[in-house]
């Protein structure tokens, strides 16, 4: 398959995201695949131009609950920084949406000789809607014959217009990486301001290690092992998320654990991906305890990796890892 087919690949997939999704706050599974919505300070980290999408479904059975997301990076060089850009949007049926646009600018500064830190700052623009009049609550229940009620509940539609910005640190070498990243930085959602103000303040604290089973001189036998763990702490919703990725050649297997503290619920993941020089595709499904539905999310993403340009090189070439 030539370049042009595999970029008419990726456009006609990204385009079939953003028809099924319109707008959601998003927990994705594949979050380490998902490397810049993870922490924006991998903005750039490829050294390469880099444009990756996703597609998240929860709740297939019912009234589903959808994500779509595409980011595109680029590193411009040493002296200028990275750059890039991400588009997010979701629904759950006709009640909520939201579309998220943030442009991203990240910087590379070296520690050591193999050890860097990237610092980055995002900001951007996000549009929600809530449309209340489409929920049906208690107080409309007619107990005593068909049809429904009024209802004392505030049936109006809401619409936000918000300006969104986020920020992460990342340490890194080539086989490990520790980061954090708060989103939202200007929320702080209260009774009081929960109708102009979207999101809650989000803190992602995360790490990968990788390593493999052989030296070089015996590749074929080689296995390659991601171990990561995300901590994520708000004032909504806090958990944390255990994993391990096996990579054998091109294909990748593994999963993870998922365990929320505000309550006693937790899920497990299984994660199933392949892996070629350019692209990358996985799909993964969460396997929900506690309620009666149990495989009911499923997420597939698509990675394309375009040529690097030539040009002479401050730093080494230390790169994150990632899955």
């Amino acid at each position: 398959m030539n370049v042009g087919k595999h970029s008419a690949l990726i456009f006609v997939y990204i385009l079939l995201c953003m028809q099924i999704s319109y707008a959601q706050i998003v927990d994705f599974s594949q979050v380490f695949t998902n490397y810049v919505y993870l922490n924006p300070s991998f903005v750039g980290s490829t050294s390469c131009p880099n444009v990756y999408s996703s597609f998240r479904t929860r709740n297939l059975s019912e009234k589903s609950y959808n994500s779509a997301y595409v980011s595109f990076d680029v590193e411009l060089n040493e002296k200028f920084g990275s750059v890039g850009a991400s588009l997010l949007q979701d629904f759950q049926s006709d009640v909520f949406k939201e579309t998220e646009f943030m442009a991203i600018y990240a910087k590379t500064f070296q520690i050591r000789r193999y050890l860097y830190m990237n610092a980055s700052l995002a900001a951007g623009y996000v549009y929600g809607a809530t449309d209340y009049s489409n929920l049906i609550y208690s107080d409309m229940l007619n107990v005593f014959g068909e049809g429904f009620l009024a209802t004392g509940e505030d049936m109006e539609r809401i619409v936000r217009h918000n300006f969104n910005t986020e920020m992460g640190i990342l340490l890194y070498n080539d086989n490990f990486f520790a980061g954090v990243s708060i989103k939202n930085l200007q929320g702080n959602i209260t009774e009081e301001n929960k109708k102009c103000n979207f999101f809650p303040r989000i803190f992602s604290f995360h790490s990968l290690g990788r390593f493999s089973t052989t030296k070089a001189y015996t590749q074929q036998y080689r296995i390659w092992f991601y171990p990561h763990v995300n901590l994520v702490v708000s004032n909504v919703s806090s958990y944390a998320q255990l994993g391990l990725v096996l990579q054998k050649w091109m294909v990748q297997a593994g999963g993870g654990y998922r365990q929320n503290f505000s309550k006693n619920a937790n899920s497990f993941t299984f994660f199933v991906g392949v892996v070629q020089k350019k692209f990358r595709f996985a799909y993964s499904c969460d396997v929900t305890r506690n309620t009666t539905r149990k495989i009911d999310t499923h997420e597939v993403s698509l990675g394309y990796q375009f040529d690097c340009r030539e040009k002479k090189k401050k730093f080494e070439a230390v790169k994150a890892p990632t899955i």
